[in-house]
């Protein structure tokens, strides 16, 4: 009897270990499918194809809580951050409270666009989401194309410098 209740303890061990490592496995690949899609653009126009960004500010509009206003940055170039202002999924009451940790934490935060005005924040690591449309963004930053020099032009003939 005490063997049987043994066993049976062990493959429970067992079975939970398996699940863990299965569930660390399925966040890991996903981080690794979102950092690969945001390599693909070497020079991001918008904050939502930044490969990670964290959350500074979350402001719920008065009123109207599911319209939020995030300012976000790219941990990676400080000096890269946008507002995003986000209508999110109205059925969602753990959103604004999860962004406010998120930003609270400095949380990593993947991007996304799943089509059709949508955007996903995912927490890094974790399964938590968030979902909404993006209903303006507003990028500030260093001038993300500089042009080519021109051969025998100074920076200051060509008025950069």
């Amino acid at each position: 009897m005490i063997a049987a209740a043994g066993l049976a303890g062990a493959l429970l061990l067992m079975i939970a270990g398996l699940t863990w490592t299965a569930r660390l496995v399925h966040v890991g690949n996903l981080d690794a499918l979102a950092l690969a899609e945001k390599v693909a653009v070497p020079d991001p126009a918008s904050a939502l194809d930044w490969p990670e960004l964290h959350i500074r500010v979350v402001i719920p509009q008065p009123g109207e809580p599911s319209l939020v206003l995030l300012l976000v940055q790219w941990p990676a170039h400080p000096d890269r951050v946008a507002t995003l202002l986000v209508r999110l999924d109205g059925c969602d009451q753990r959103s604004v409270p999860l962004l406010s940790r998120w930003s609270a934490n400095r949380a990593s935060v993947s991007p996304a666009r799943p089509g059709g005005g949508q955007v996903e924040l995912r927490r890094r690591q974790s399964l938590e989401r968030v979902r909404g449309f993006l209903v303006a963004e507003d990028a500030c930053g260093p001038p993300r194309h500089r042009q080519k020099p021109i051969p025998g032009v100074t920076d200051r003939q060509a008025g950069l410098g």
